[in-house]
């Protein structure tokens, strides 16, 4: 409770309008409705109640006093004294400033004082105070009557720490506790009950016990009749339940397992219960471990009987094995020729196996590995030899190995195709070193005719101005320069040459600026419209090496596309999207059928170099639609 310090200052207005009669309590406050017509007869009649009563003036100062109240507060010399100066009170959930509003409102007050007395001593009392009336009906004095209730305040707080004591020992319970009543009603929980049900405590109050809403089901998974609930059964015959087992749907649908103990309450006498405690145990972690042991044994079983692979299971203390029937299918020996002992087993292991097995699987006991694993060669009924893996788990008790389970698969066929795939992949490498034998050889062809029939035509019409020059001095300085324009043309012929090939130009220059002279030379020198959407932040985030294998696509596709697609129209577009880089070149040129027509060396080097980058490339063309180069490869991350 909020208590508050008195505080002593108080205006009392001196005139009340309406007629109020004083009641004092006498007998544990019970009313006692007395007529004033002077203060002196008040302090008389009252002098002999067992309650302290004190008499001020309107302002609180002490006119009066009974002998309770001299005996308790000790007053002699206080007459004219303020009472809450006089008296160290404390005001629970109250204040003086209540007193007076009541007082004004209703010509009483009544709350709960703590009285600390001189010696040490503290009181509490029941206090009810009153406006005493002249013959005119005006307030001229208050009385204050006050009732000692320390004893009943003593046993509230016991019997509260005992409640807290209590409540603390039943939540402390690992198990659910609930008490139900005659109604079969729960009265009272713990909170470990609510938790273990799923409820609140608010909410498991009042639910009735014998209810379907429960939806509870015995272990083998059949309905619980609610007529067997613990609960009911000890209600109505006064027995005890012990370990009944049981399992309930939460809210939420979850089932929890419980094992339940009721125990009736009887009043000494009677023979009916009045009420029954029940007391419960969440088991559904060990009832779902069962589950599990019962549903893997059950794989086990069904999983040796369609699984490919050959089940076995070795007992390392009897050093019998057993073998599934997968087993017989895989070496052909039927159930009379398998002996259940490794002896047997061992001498079917090739002789250049056999050793190295037996000394591994020891090896690994010795050591307490938990798995163990093996190649070999095994002869099977047919006299031929298998590749086989076989594979085990080795199971310990007390740090001794007691089992080991294992499960053996063919890998002869796997074997077989692993070399084939070596074959063709030798083939493959094979095939690319003479790809890109090819591609040089054609890199240096089309440089051998580009210097040829373009470079070298330039040069030859810039010497036959030169010797024109020579020849007719009137003109030498037109004829000198023309001459000059064509070496110019070749110088400039040379350089792109020299640019197409130098893989230092994009990084000096930029991927952007780059590309940027293709697009220029299809639009001016093969009069094609070329749309180029290029993200400007890639040009930070591109590695040079990437930048150079997207320069060498583009240069690779837009040369394809003019030796051979009659586009006119062009869209180059890189774009980054979740850390991949997109590189889409599209054309509007004849297109073709990627399946039926083979790839040259052109698009051999485009799926090289997006190889190495872990990338991806997809053609997509058909005859009339024109053709989509998509190449995807992720971007390199610091």
């Amino acid at each position: 409770m909020n208590k508050i310090k008195a505080q002593f200052s108080l205006l009392i207005v001196p005139v009340y309008p309406m007629k109020i009669r004083s009641s004092v309590n006498t007998n544990h406050l019970s009313s006692l409705t007395v007529s004033h017509k002077s203060l002196q007869d008040t302090t008389l009649f009252l002098h002999n109640l067992p309650d302290a009563v004190i008499q001020t003036d309107l302002e609180f100062n002490i006119k009066g006093w009974n002998g309770a109240a001299e005996k308790l507060y000790g007053l002699p010399g206080a007459m004219g004294k303020n009472l809450f100066k006089l008296i160290n009170t404390n005001l629970i959930d109250s204040s003086l400033k209540a007193i007076q509003r009541d007082l004004l409102a209703i010509g009483s007050w009544e709350g709960e004082v703590i009285y600390h007395r001189h010696d040490g001593e503290k009181y509490y009392f029941r206090t009810n105070a009153n406006f005493i009336l002249n013959e005119s009906a005006q307030p001229v004095a208050i009385i204050f009557v006050n009732h000692n209730i320390t004893k009943e305040k003593d046993t509230e707080v016991k019997l509260a720490e005992a409640e807290t004591t209590y409540q603390k020992l039943v939540n402390t319970l690992v198990d659910g506790v609930v008490m139900i009543n005659a109604e079969g009603k729960i009265s009272a929980c713990n909170k470990r009950a609510a938790e273990i049900l799923g409820f609140t405590e608010e909410e498991l109050i009042g639910k009735v016990t014998a209810s379907p809403s429960w939806n509870a089901i015995k272990p083998d998974g059949s309905k619980f009749p609610l007529s067997e609930f613990p609960a009911i059964v000890s209600l109505q015959t006064g027995f005890p339940q012990r370990n009944v087992k049981m399992g309930i749907k939460q809210p939420d649908g979850i089932m929890v397992w419980l094992t339940i103990n009721s125990e009736a309450l009887i009043h000494p006498g009677e023979f009916e219960p009045y009420a029954v405690v029940v007391s419960f145990s969440d088991i559904t972690e060990h009832v779902n471990r069962e589950e599990e042991l019962r549903k893997s044994n059950e794989r086990f079983y069904y999983v040796s009987k369609i699984t490919s692979d050959a089940i076995w299971d070795l007992d390392l203390l009897t050093n019998e094995i057993y073998r599934s029937d997968a087993f017989c299918d895989l070496s052909g020996y039927s159930r009379q020729d398998i002996k259940p002992d490794l002896d047997w087993w061992f001498n079917k292991v090739h002789t250049q196996d056999r050793e190295r097995v037996r000394k591994k699987i020891n090896e690994y006991i010795q050591k307490g590995y938990e798995r163990w694993e093996d190649e070999y060669l095994f002869m099977c009924a047919n006299g031929n030899y298998k590749f086989i893996l076989d594979t085990g788990i080795i199971l310990y008790r007390n740090g001794q190995p007691v089992r080991i389970l294992g499960a053996i698969r063919d890998l002869t066929e796997k074997r077989r195709l692993e070399n084939q795939f070596l074959i063709e992949k030798e083939q493959k490498h094979k095939a690319i070193n003479h790809a890109s034998i090819t591609a040089q050889e054609t890199e240096r062809s089309d440089i051998s005719k580009e210097l040829h029939d373009n470079v070298n035509q330039i040069l030859m019409s810039a010497k036959l101005f030169i010797e024109s020059a020579k020849k007719d001095p009137l003109h030498s300085s037109e004829f000198l320069d023309k001459a000059l324009e064509y070496q110019m043309m070749a110088v400039e012929e040379i350089r792109k040459l020299s640019r197409s090939l130098n893989s230092s130009f994009v990084k000096v220059i930029g991927l952007r600026h780059s590309i940027d002279e293709i697009v220029l030379n299809m639009s001016s020198l093969q009069n094609i419209e070329v749309k180029f959407i290029y993200d400007e932040k890639l040009e930070k985030k591109l590695s040079d090496v990437q930048k150079l294998m997207i320069f060498r696509i583009v240069q690779e596709q837009t040369s394809n596309i003019i030796k051979y697609s009659q586009a006119r129209k062009v869209t180059i577009s890189i774009k980054e999207n979740k850390n991949i880089i997109y590189l889409d070149i599209m054309d509007n040129g004849r297109g073709f059928n990627p399946d039926a027509q083979p790839r040259g060396i052109g698009f051999i080097n485009i799926f090289n170099r997006v190889d190495a980058f872990d990338g991806t490339v997809e053609i997509k063309s058909s005859p009339g639609h024109g053709c989509t180069l998509e190449v995807s490869f992720p971007l390199e991350m610091d």
